[in-house]
């Protein structure tokens, strides 16, 4: 890891439990903070651009408060035939979103940002992972809804879960744990440089 990091604290500008957990798997130091953003999105912005611009706000707005600290801001926004798609409200959101998935490709933006205000570094990166839906049934969607205590994920995906991974049949993507919600291996890579 980069000297000047190993002596700054590196924050997660996050409340994701999911974030958090795979980020401790390569990290053992940091902290986290959730930052209070408006995250809706704005009139035509595209799912891209929104994962970015949250990212990117996310990071600046901790950055304010931890000048000195390597914050990293990231988040996640799926794109399904042109819309957006947040986290379902309840299991029968998630249901009616989902079963829209048979046979159709979904694609997740997760955008992430890594800032540090004294030394004026500011990078920034979007991995886009296409999930392809094999032609599923109602019953292996409930089984998978049904094995879940929460589903408070973008767009209900748990890719963790063996039940979600059999409604798939293809995973594109340039680092196969962003779609957990931190393209990880871009930030191992910018910590180390």
């Amino acid at each position: 890891m980069n000297e000047s990091i190993k002596n700054n604290q590196i924050i997660l500008a996050s409340s994701s439990i999911y974030r958090s957990r795979l980020l401790k798997k390569y990290i053992k130091n940091f902290s986290t903070c959730t930052p209070d953003i408006d995250e809706t999105p704005r009139k035509k912005e595209s799912a891209k651009a929104l994962s970015l611009r949250l990212a990117l706000s996310k990071a600046r707005k901790i950055s304010i408060s931890e000048p000195d600290s390597f914050i990293i801001g990231s988040d996640q926004v799926a794109s399904f035939k042109g819309n957006i798609l947040g986290k379902p409200a309840n299991y029968e959101d998630a249901f009616n979103t989902i079963k829209k998935f048979s046979k159709e490709d979904v694609i997740f933006f997760t955008g992430i940002a890594l800032i540090n205000k004294t030394e004026n570094l500011q990078y920034s990166h979007i991995d886009i992972t296409t999930i392809s839906f094999r032609d599923f049934n109602h019953q292996m969607l409930k089984d998978y809804l049904d094995s879940e205590d929460n589903l408070n994920t973008t767009a209900g995906v748990k890719m963790e879960s063996r039940l979600f991974r059999k409604l798939i049949y293809k995973v594109k993507t340039e680092d196969k744990e962003a779609i957990i919600g931190l393209p990880i291996q871009w930030l191992l890579n910018k910590l180390s440089s």
